[in-house]
């Protein structure tokens, strides 16, 4: 219900994942960024023990390590073919971190596989640029 009428991003990640942990920090600037205006994000950690206890203990190390400001939730293996099964609103799992946008009437907005983080320079001016234009735009429709 927290979700509910909100401007969400979804992040697909695991705490295994060293792309993962730059795409949360831009995550956490973004929320920062665009939350009072209605963006929520929320990450579904795929982790590649498949031990609920093991893989719950990564995680809470992993949000300690990075001090992440949104919920995040134990979501299943690391196995691009098991973690596909959870959206099958989209053709697959291509590759951690993945991002779903979505509006407010949860409809899929735009799918990002992969993370060019602040090491790829340019790169990742654009993608952030890219992110915050999808971002107003889907919050402008409201």
């Amino acid at each position: 219900p927290e979700f509910a009428g909100r401007c969400r991003i979804i992040e697909v990640f695991g705490s295994w994942c060293p792309n993962c942990m730059d795409a949360s920090e831009e995550l956490k600037r973004l929320r920062d960024k665009y939350g009072a205006q209605g963006l929520s994000v929320l990450a579904l950690a795929f982790e590649v023990t498949g031990d609920p206890v093991r893989d719950t203990k990564q995680v809470r190390r992993y949000i300690e390590l990075t001090n992440i400001n949104y919920p995040v939730l134990l979501a299943g293996s690391s196995n691009k073919a098991e973690s596909s099964k959870a959206f099958p609103a989209i053709d697959r799992i291509r590759s951690y971190p993945t991002f779903i946008f979505l509006d407010e009437r949860d409809r899929v907005r735009g799918i990002y596989t992969g993370f060019s983080g602040p090491a790829t320079g340019e790169h990742f001016k654009e993608q952030q640029a890219e992110f915050e234009a999808l971002i107003e735009t889907i919050l402008s429709e409201k």
